[in-house]
């Protein structure tokens, strides 16, 4: 599955009756749904359960961080269509520089063997987990079987939740079209896969996984070796080698599981420890702007801003004290490249309120900008006490930490290492983000880190979907591994030259 897209909203006419917007905060998660739903918190409280299953299973107990992942609700799958412009997709996960956050539709799934929107949640989130708690190189049937794995979760009235239970999506290709062979899912990842063989993979990389967790026999220890090996980054990888039999034996062995009653597990409530949701409507400025904000965060075509800009200058019209309203404005004046307007309406919004980090990290884009042309202190100090006020704001806003790094480089000279602080934090609040993840590469790089500024890559090298990301970020490692082998040489060199002479 691939979730990008940009955003097509058809925006809110004036005077036009519209459900309120509700809001579901709870401690990994900010869901938005329209209309006082009383399955509302029923949602948020299932994917805090959801989340605690996947730190239980997977034993994750370091400290937490980052903002809680936003979930958008929308009152269609049409909606969700128009926003994504796939009439196909069934929601979406993603990031923008601030948060990560997904689209799903609250309708319900058409059949068991229908793709339900809870299930491509779980599935985007499970992506969400990995990269934030154990980012590394996997082979592509992996990273997928691992989120088609836990994609299919069942919640009993007991309030317990059952994993590992067989996708019905994925089985009428699995059983009646075969498994994918196993030769090729470890040999390619899903670039150009047909429709059919698509859920074959997805559907094998599942079963795959399955095995690997529920199966105790030497085929456990033989994939976990090699899945050791790949994220070790270990070269020329011959999977034949790591098994009885080579693959054609673990596939004999693959097909005969299949063909057993296959395991689920529960995790009680007893075992459960979920904090409160907190239920309450969402401000009305916000309600009203939130579909154009989606629109804003997901990255619009060029063409489509001065339309988004004239539409959430309309919305803000009607709420001139909102601090939120105008500093969305602000933003989408930016990106539109109306820069004039944009520092007006930032400025608006900061009179309003003096704690607004949007505000803030608009005004200093525009600051930042205008110092780069001019080259005076005093821009250049201007634009650098916007930055610090948007972190004082919210110092758990990576876009001031980012932008506190991009000031000095901009500047010029030795980088402090409270920029390379900076831009550390930006990157552990949202490591999600590939922008953030390439910058603190480069960063890393630019001290002479390559090999850990390679490994750094690795969830964006070996992503199992084709992207011009991955290309760089390939391109990216070979140039780092080369710079890191030359300097080892170079300090083995160095340490050869400047031994001292034996004692006599």
């Amino acid at each position: 599955m691939k979730w990008a897209a940009g955003l097509m909203l058809v925006c809110a006419l004036p005077g036009v009756a519209q459900a309120a917007w509700w809001q579901a905060n709870s401690r990994h998660f900010t869901v938005y749904r329209e209309g006082n739903d009383e399955k509302l918190r029923d949602f948020a409280e299932r994917l805090e359960k959801f989340d605690f299953l996947l730190r239980t299973v997977t034993g994750v107990k370091d400290a937490e961080q980052g903002s809680p992942v936003k979930v958008y609700v929308l009152s269609s799958e049409q909606k969700v269509r128009d926003l994504a412009r796939n009439p196909n997709i069934g929601g979406f996960y993603t990031t923008s520089d601030r948060t990560a956050f997904a689209v799903i539709s609250r309708a319900a799934k058409s059949d068991q063997f229908d793709f339900g929107a809870e299930e491509i949640l779980f599935h985007e989130y499970t992506h969400h987990f990995m990269l934030h708690h154990f980012p590394a190189a996997y082979p592509a049937w992996y990273v997928e079987g691992f989120a088609e794995f836990f994609s299919i979760v069942k919640f009993p009235r007991d309030g317990s939740i059952e994993f590992g239970h067989v996708p019905l999506a994925r089985a009428p290709a699995l059983v009646l079209g075969s498994p994918y062979p196993v030769a090729n899912l470890f040999a390619r990842d899903t670039d150009g896969l047909s429709l059919r063989d698509g859920d074959r993979y997805y559907g094998t990389a599942w079963l795959l996984t399955h095995y690997y967790r529920y199966n105790k026999t030497e085929r456990r220890a033989e994939i976990a070796r090699y899945l050791q090996d790949v994220a070790d980054g270990v070269k020329d990888l011959k999977p034949d080698a790591y098994f009885v039999d080579g693959l054609a034996g673990l596939e004999k062995d693959l097909k005969a599981y299949m063909r057993h009653r296959l395991s689920a597990s529960r995790l009680t409530v007893k075992e459960m420890k979920i904090d409160p949701v907190i239920v309450a409507p969402l401000d009305p400025a916000q309600g009203d702007l939130i579909e154009n904000e989606l629109r804003l965060i997901h990255h619009p075509r060029t063409e489509e801003l001065p339309a988004l800009v004239t539409a959430i200058r309309a919305t803000a019209a009607r709420y001139p004290q909102s601090a939120y309203a105008l500093a969305l404005l602000a933003e989408a004046e930016w990106a539109a490249e109306q820069k004039d307007a944009a520092l007006a309406d930032a400025d608006r919004a900061i009179a309003i309120d003096a704690q607004s980090s949007r505000a803030y990290a608009v005004r200093a884009d525009i600051l930042l900008e205008r110092a780069q042309e001019s080259d005076k202190d005093a821009d250049w100090k201007a634009a650098l006490t916007s930055i610090v006020r948007a972190n004082r704001a919210d110092t758990e806003d990576p876009v001031p930490l980012a932008l506190f790094y991009r000031y000095h480089a901009m500047r010029g000279g030795k980088m402090p290492d409270l920029g390379y602080d900076g831009l550390y934090k930006a990157f552990t609040l949202l490591p999600q983000s590939s922008n953030y993840r390439f910058n603190f590469a480069r960063a890393m790089a630019a001290r002479g880190e390559y090999e850990n500024a390679s490994i750094l890559l690795d969830p964006i090298a070996y992503s199992p979907h084709e992207s011009d990301m991955r290309e760089s970020a390939l391109k990216m490692k070979a140039d780092y591994d080369s710079q890191a082998a030359a300097k080892k040489v170079n300090v083995k060199a160095d340490a050869k030259a400047g031994s001292p002479a034996p004692a006599s």
